[in-house]
């Protein structure tokens, strides 16, 4: 009931505040077990935000209570602010940043400072680019990717199409390969992050990502995998 409280008024918040958004709502299982719930929610501008909350008994033994947010230019996705705010049971983190465009940096608010390309894009800017641009584009480009001090080079490549159900019906998606691979050994920023940004950037991760064909080209579903264990996200019925 509180999960479901925060992201109604957070939907509705932003709605006033952005105009039309879209709000979807995803399961999160490890094992087949729901571990937690996920809401993806952006206006149709330029800006993308994202819960993670830990349900069930895993709220009791990993809990997590997780919100993103990243505003990005609409021509290229290049990220223009990113900001997080992690509650992982003792762990607590903050991080912010925003690009400037003058010194061609990526600013960390009280941390460091980073080149990066023109186009850079962040993980999150990267989801929205598959919510708007035709898998076909997309498809085998490499690009650069900036996550809290590190660069990567990423890429979608599609790796068949596959009828999946969506509210009672069956949509034609994507089904991508995404890869991650840093460009540099660079020294991390931090220790320790949050689960995601842990997870998403290992070497050894499978990372796939199914998105609908269609003009809304939602995420259907995606999942990372990391030797026997497969965290899943898939869209609620």
């Amino acid at each position: 009931m509180r999960l479901k409280f925060y992201v109604t008024t957070l939907g509705i918040s932003l709605s006033v505040l952005f105009g039309s958004v879209d709000t979807l709502y995803y399961d999160l299982t490890v094992f087949g077990i729901k571990c937690g719930e996920i809401s993806y929610l952006y206006p149709q501008n330029n800006r993308l935000l994202i819960t993670a909350r830990s349900t069930g008994l895993f709220d009791y033994i990993f809990p997590f209570d997780n919100d993103y947010d990243t505003r990005f230019d609409t021509s290229f996705y290049g990220v223009q602010y990113y900001n997080k705010h992690i509650r992982q049971g003792d762990f607590k983190q903050k991080i912010s940043g925003k690009w400037d465009g003058s010194s061609k940096k990526f600013v960390y608010e009280k941390q460091e400072s980073f080149q990066r390309p023109d186009s850079c894009m962040s993980l999150f800017s990267f989801l929205a680019r598959l919510n708007k641009e035709r898998g076909n584009v997309l498809d085998t480009q490499w690009f650069p990717v900036e996550h809290e001090g590190s660069l990567f080079k990423s890429r979608v490549l599609i790796a068949d199409t596959i009828k999946m159900k969506s509210g009672g019906r069956s949509v034609l998606c994507n089904h991508f390969r995404l890869d991650l691979i840093p460009i540099n050994d660079q020294i991390k920023m931090f220790d320790r992050s949050d689960y995601f940004s842990q997870n998403i950037t290992r070497s050894g991760a499978i990372k796939q990502i199914w998105v609908e064909q269609n003009n809304l080209r939602r995420i259907i579903k995606a999942s990372v995998k990391i030797g026997p264990i497969a965290v899943v996200a898939t869209l609620r019925q």
